[in-house]
């Protein structure tokens, strides 16, 4: 009788309310072995008639994920957390280099080119969406072949006056 029950609560917990997030090109980028942290971009879009927040995120891969953004201050380029990423009625958001990324602390285990990583992200009714991230180059990936690992975030000025 218990076995029903749990099918039944299962059942009626997923395939009822479709999440109004939508993720594509979500991607991580490649690093060494040795990184503590890796970089995960996607672009996310809201198929909703109504802001979806996305308030958490996480994944059994890493200890812990986070969103964060760049933000320039004074021609110095500094990284934020994210505590609620809202997103506009039929809107999309672009986790990007450079710009808001997911950081994806601790890796449980080394990850290589093509490894395939879940990470859920939940908005604030509590829907979540699991994206499959792909490790790579990324989607739009030029021949920068750069440890990231080693780098202080905190100094970096990514102001694009050429």
């Amino acid at each position: 009788m218990r076995k029903l029950i749990l099918v039944t609560y299962l059942l009626s917990g997923s395939g009822v309310l479709a999440c109004d997030l939508k993720v594509d090109s979500a991607w991580i980028r490649e690093a060494p072995s040795t990184a503590k942290a890796l970089a995960g971009y996607a672009l996310l879009s809201n198929v909703g008639s109504k802001p979806v927040n996305v308030v958490s995120s996480s994944s059994s891969a890493f200890a812990k994920v986070e969103m964060h953004e760049t933000v320039t201050e004074n021609g110095i380029a500094k990284m934020r957390p994210i505590e609620k990423l809202e997103i506009p009625a039929k809107g999309k958001v672009e986790f990007a280099p450079s710009g808001k990324h997911f950081m994806l602390l601790e890796p449980k285990a080394a990850l290589k080119n093509g490894n395939v990583v879940s990470v859920s992200l939940k908005d604030a009714t509590g829907c979540q969406t699991t994206v499959q991230f792909k490790v790579g180059a990324g989607a739009s990936q030029s021949a920068e072949t750069m440890d990231q690992s080693k780098m202080d975030h905190s100094k970096m000025d990514h102001s694009m006056h050429h």
